[in-house]
């Protein structure tokens, strides 16, 4: 059995804290560890931390960091074969692990791409048997070529540790759009298995999620643009137009949450800046529609 890391980083979120590192630590089995890298926190969460002792590998940020830098130095300090990354205001459902551990058993996959559980106020308990009593997966040869939709959302990544390393992480001035980035530096790495029934995290809502600062994200999306024109993305010719349909997807995403959200102007220098990749993602979701998704494979737990 593959070994795991849970990688959990926490910045002023003693609310929350407790729920990621109780999700993890709920599941984990021998061979697996969680680390957790509290980013400077002023709120107190460190010494909510400091309580699980000898039950976790915490690394305290003598200054705040930012999110990408601390989730790289959990990966550093880890020593699992897969990383399966977590936000301290996120949590893992109760079959999250041992479902990671089914896929690698059967798929030896490169990246597992998870569904989230959205929620709003009070810890959620939901059944493994709301979601059906097998797990739906579909199989790519490659992240950029998935046909299913995918919210790259940091807690949706459990990624083996070479093909992480080898991307060089979680880049910093990507920040909002990290996740966007490293799905199209790590979209060649290989066979990619996508869960598409049973959610594997719960991503709580509330008003300090960065998925509100719509600004900050159309402003990182404008660098994942021109890191792709320069051709500092891999996989060349042979995938650039799989990686503009990935990209694609994420522009007309931030491109309606501005015109939403009245950022008019920086929607419009949006889509002046990523058109093309626009377009190219608008005609894979048509081909989808038309020709099909990916099939659908069921796995029992």
């Amino acid at each position: 059995m593959a070994q795991i890391s849970v990688i959990i980083t926490c910045f002023n979120q003693k609310n929350f804290i407790r729920d990621a590192m109780d999700s993890a630590l709920a599941q984990r089995s021998a061979g697996e560890e969680v680390i957790v890298v509290d980013d400077a926190s002023s709120d107190g969460s460190l010494k909510i931390l400091e309580e699980y002792a000898g039950k976790i590998h915490l690394i305290k940020s003598e200054k705040n960091q930012g999110a990408c830098a601390a989730r790289n130095a959990g990966a550093s300090a880890s020593t699992g074969n897969f990383l399966v990354f977590l936000d301290g205001d996120d949590f893992l459902l109760p079959w999250a692990l041992a479902t990671y551990r089914r896929i690698i058993e059967l798929k030896t996959p490169k990246i597992i791409l998870c569904r989230l559980h959205q929620f709003r106020g009070p810890l959620p308990a939901p059944q493994f048997s709301n979601f059906g009593r097998e797990i739906q997966i579909a199989e790519y040869d490659a992240l950029v070529r998935k046909s299913h939709p995918f919210g790259p959302m940091t807690s949706a990544f459990v990624i083996e540790r070479s093909v992480f390393e080898q991307a060089g992480g979680f880049a910093s001035e990507m920040f909002c759009a990290e996740g966007d980035d490293l799905s199209v530096k790590i979209g060649c790495s290989g066979r990619t298995i996508h869960i598409l029934s049973h959610p594997t995290a719960g991503y709580r809502i509330h008003e300090n999620n960065t998925i509100h600062q719509v600004s900050r994200f159309v402003d990182a999306m404008h660098k994942v643009i021109h890191n792709e024109k320069m051709g500092l993305y891999p996989g060349g010719p042979r995938f650039r137009r799989e990686r503009y349909a990935c990209i694609g997807s994420a522009v007309i995403y931030w491109f309606r949450r501005a015109m939403a959200t009245g950022n008019y102007r920086r929607a419009a220098k949006l889509l002046a800046s990523g058109w093309l990749m626009f377009l190219v993602a608008l005609a894979s979701k048509l081909h989808s529609r038309v020709m099909g998704h990916h099939p659908a494979e069921r796995i029992a737990l």
